[in-house]
């Protein structure tokens, strides 16, 4: 059971191990390398990261990305287009060599059909996922960038469990969903290096 895709899915929690089982036969993996696009606004999948990492992000009208979402190991989107919410400017893109998991629309469909307590964990999540939405919106309104980049660093050493990891995201990605520019970003690293708060040795991090 450990290697499921669908066990590391909050959403399938609440199922035995049989109905887990069952649901694991309908999940497409696949391995896409870094910088390969895992969905576009055409997509009805779930998307299941079983290994690495991907970005959520929307284009505006002049092609710039808004990052709204970095997926880890255990993490999903687009739940909304299977439910049947349309975005026409919606992309899911790898930012590590990863091992994605796809779940289709109506297969997705026909689990809800069949096991009602779906629905509930749905919302459930879809609440969860809001509110981490709404930190990354609190992380932005830190007036100062080394608070914002201090305070992602912080949350994600905790996500992890460890305060000596890697980056997660390219810098122009971080930088992207915190607010700025690399180079902004850069400046910013070399700040809290030197106030003591971090070492960074390329992209490997050690909090102190």
């Amino acid at each position: 059971m450990a290697d499921l895709c669908v066990r590391l899915v909050p959403l399938f929690n609440t199922l035995n191990e049989a109905d887990q089982l069952e649901i694991e036969k309908l999940v497409r993996k696949k391995n896409y390398q870094k910088g390969e696009l895992v969905m576009d606004p055409t997509g009805n999948n779930l998307v299941i990261v079983a290994y690495g990492s991907a970005k959520l992000y929307s284009l505006d009208k002049n092609g710039h990305e808004n990052i709204t979402q970095i997926l880890h190991t255990g993490d999903y989107a687009g739940e909304d287009w299977l439910l049947g919410k349309n975005d026409g400017s919606i992309y899911v893109e790898a930012t590590g060599n990863s091992k994605i998991c796809l779940l289709n629309r109506q297969d997705f469909l026909n689990l809800l059909r069949k096991q009602p307590m779906l629905s509930i964990k749905l919302l459930e999540q879809s609440m969860t996922k809001m509110q981490t939405m709404q930190r990354q919106i609190d992380l932005l309104s830190l007036p100062k960038i080394e608070e914002r980049l201090s305070e992602y660093l912080q949350e994600y050493a905790v996500k992890v469990g460890k305060k000596t990891f890697n980056l997660p995201l390219k810098m122009k990605d971080l930088a992207l969903y915190l607010g700025t520019t690399p180079e902004t970003l850069s400046r910013k690293f070399a700040l809290l290096e030197k106030q003591g708060v971090l070492t960074r040795k390329l992209r490997k991090i050690i909090l102190n």
